[in-house]
């Protein structure tokens, strides 16, 4: 029968502890690529001068940014991380990083929307980590104990 050497192999308690956490790290892992989708929405008016738009802790929290800031005037120039651009009508730019806004004349409105990816799972990985290096010794321990044994007879 096909699964009479499983049967004998789970005799083992190494070999069954061992497939259990190997099993168990798996599910962990898998578990840690769950994403959860955060987002930060700011919108206004640009006063004269430097406006750094965002908020710094959602910013720093997070890695996986798509940042877009839509500037909105009949006629505006603004300097957005220290490149310059003048405004008719709608402007959109993606950022890779937090903007900073000099607003140069004009007036200008804005739109920021930051998204991010949360894996709050993800710490949780280096147990699974811990969990697949004892069940791979203990599976491996059981495995040269159940040899040893079928040689014995």
């Amino acid at each position: 029968m096909v699964l009479e050497p499983l049967r004998i192999a789970f005799r083992y308690p190494h070999i069954k502890v061992g497939f259990t956490l190997l099993l168990l790290a798996l599910l962990i892992a898998i578990a840690g690529t769950y994403g959860v989708s955060k987002s930060y929405h700011e919108s206004g008016t640009l006063k004269p001068g430097l406006n750094v738009l965002g908020n710094g802790s959602f910013e720093r929290d997070y890695y996986y940014y798509n940042r877009t800031l839509v500037l909105k005037s009949n006629y505006g120039e603004v300097k957005v991380n220290n490149v310059t651009y003048q405004v008719y009508g709608t402007l959109n730019l993606t950022l890779n990083s937090r903007p900073r806004v000099e607003l140069i004349s004009g007036n200008v409105s804005y739109e920021y929307t930051s998204k991010a990816v949360d894996y709050p799972f993800a710490p949780f990985s280096l147990i699974s980590f811990l969990f697949f290096l004892v069940g791979l010794v203990l599976s491996v321990m059981g495995y040269m104990r159940m040899m040893s044994d079928l040689r014995s007879g």
